[in-house]
């Protein structure tokens, strides 16, 4: 197996999805946790499906242990938003309304130990105006109720006055030296922590990806108590312009991270794992425990990481493959805040939790290779009924102002800070072919309706956004597509009532989504 191949973007979700599903079948390597990503691409390259396509694209030059010369996928990805921006997980794509188009391509260069790949991205967004009276207004006073951070951390996007939006960045490149199981690179790439499949409490494809060196894994590590797999990260988080966030806008954050899965040999099918994340402003960076703080023992947060002016975040998951039941099973709980000790733990392990949890199983046609998936997933950000007598403030917001972002967009779950979600996928699927229904309730920022519906200010009710659209993927030869559209109606749009408004306000919108990429022969 070609360990030291492409590596599988995160942000092209239906590809995830697929190698997945394959996984559920038996039919791909089951000592693959898929709660780090991107993978390598050559797990996909065991056998094609029954359409003949093998998901990868062919070397231009004669393969050898030395060389290998590939063209990666061209791929453009549309997205079309009526009323309101919707939508996450789409990496350089920002929350707008109106239309957006992203591009990307490139090539893959391996010699000997040395890799190097270059898939730059482009976006495009007409980004007209969307809030305007009203709805401003109450965006601007939501903003600053999450403590200084950016309009996009606060779940509310920032707006550009209605101006043509473009940006173009690295995207899913990498410079890499691989070593047996180990690799040690410089990458732009989104990166993906978790068993979630909708969400990720850490780290998803939420927004752009951020410069980082990385040590990781390559392939599972078989061992004689089972296979290991992990990534320990150094970074650097961006800000956005927005003029809401004013305290330390012109400063960069120092981010550092580890993600860590194990599979029992005498269980296989099953993984549990951890994450934790450490960021800091450059100019708090004094001493080399600054700089690697992720093996220090979890201390009194209120003692010692407010003190040194800087965040964390930890999880711990779990993910169990059914094969012979065709299904899966997966769980992730987050911390926001340490436990005083271990009877405060005891006492009250729900403060400072997010949690999310879901399941998928295939269901057997009549015909060959047709099957039908059932999934689910719930997401659960906001703080529990204890936030009266000991509130935890906003997940992703704490000490940092910005909150756990870069250039503006959670680098976590996508439904933001104190964002509760639930959704519901019926698909018929045979191969890489889906056509699907789904069905999602997503309540945002419940912590702030919680704290305002009972003071002065008089919030209506909470903003919930019911959706419900269909989902496809389909190939022809060497052209993948992949799409969903979405009615999206939001109830109580923005919490508007009292000083924002004079009654609930409700907004319809479409949410379309269609992606296309060339896989070269």
């Amino acid at each position: 197996m070609n360990t030291q191949a492409q590596s599988l973007p995160v942000p092209d979700l239906a590809i995830q999805d697929y190698l997945r599903i394959r996984q559920l079948e038996g039919k791909t390597d089951s000592s693959l946790s898929l709660n780090i990503r991107p993978v390598k691409a050559s797990f996909l390259n065991q056998e094609k499906d029954s359409s003949g396509f093998k998901y990868l694209p062919k070397n231009l030059h004669r393969e050898s242990s030395l060389l290998q010369f590939k063209i990666l996928p061209v791929s453009l990805v549309q997205q079309l938003n009526t009323q309101q921006p919707y939508g996450w997980n789409d990496g350089l794509m920002i929350p707008a309304k109106g239309y957006q188009v992203l591009f990307s391509a490139g090539v893959f260069a391996k010699f000997g130990p040395l890799s190097i790949q270059l898939k730059p991205e482009f976006v495009y967004a007409a980004n007209p105006v969307y809030l305007e009276g009203n709805d401003r207004i109450a965006a601007e006073s939501y903003s600053s109720f999450i403590t200084g951070a950016n309009v996009y951390g606060a779940d509310i996007p920032a707006y550009f006055e209605g101006k043509g939006y473009t940006s173009a960045g690295l995207g899913q490149s990498n410079v890499r030296l691989s070593f047996g199981p180990a690799s040690l690179g410089i990458s732009n790439e989104n990166l993906w922590w978790g068993p979630g499949r909708k969400n990720s409490l850490l780290m998803s494809s939420s927004a752009r990806g951020f410069k980082h060196i990385s040590l990781n894994t390559n392939r599972p590590v078989k061992t004689p108590i089972g296979f290991f797999e992990g990534q320990i990260i150094s970074g650097r988080l961006e800000n956005s312009n927005s003029p809401l966030n004013d305290l330390k806008i012109k400063e960069w954050r120092y981010l550092s991270g580890l993600s860590f899965s194990y599979s029992p040999r005498w269980v296989p099918g099953l993984f549990f794992g951890l994450t934790r994340v450490f960021q800091i402003y450059n100019t708090d960076l004094k001493t080399a425990g600054d700089y690697f703080p992720l093996f220090q023992a979890f201390e009194k947060k209120r003692t010692n990481e407010d003190y040194k002016n800087r965040d964390q975040l930890s999880s711990v998951f779990a993910r169990l493959i059914l094969p012979e039941a065709n299904a899966e099973l997966y769980v992730e709980f987050g911390r926001n805040d340490h436990s005083v000790d271990i009877r405060d733990f005891t006492m009250e392990p729900n403060h400072s939790r997010a949690y999310l949890a879901g399941f998928q199983k295939l269901i057997s046609l009549t015909k060959p290779a047709e099957k039908l998936l059932i999934s689910a997933e719930i997401a659960q950000l906001s703080q529990p009924p204890s936030r009266f007598v000991r509130g935890a403030g906003n997940w992703y917001v704490h000490k940092i102002n910005q909150g756990y972002t870069n250039e503006g967009e959670v680098l976590g779950a996508g439904i933001g800070p104190g964002g509760n979600i639930q959704t519901l996928e019926i698909s018929w699927l045979k191969d890489f072919k889906k056509i699907g229904i789904q069905f999602e309730r997503f309540v945002h920022n419940n912590d702030y309706y919680q704290a305002f519906s009972s003071g002065s200010r008089d919030l209506n009710g909470q903003w919930v956004d019911l959706s419900a659209g269909f989902l496809f993927n389909r190939n022809y030869e060497n052209i993948l597509l992949s799409g969903k559209i979405l009615g999206v109606q939001s109830l109580n749009y923005l919490w508007q009532s009292g000083e924002f408004g004079t009654s609930k306000r409700n907004v319809f919108n479409v949410h379309a989504n269609l992606g296309l990429s060339y896989y070269f022969k």
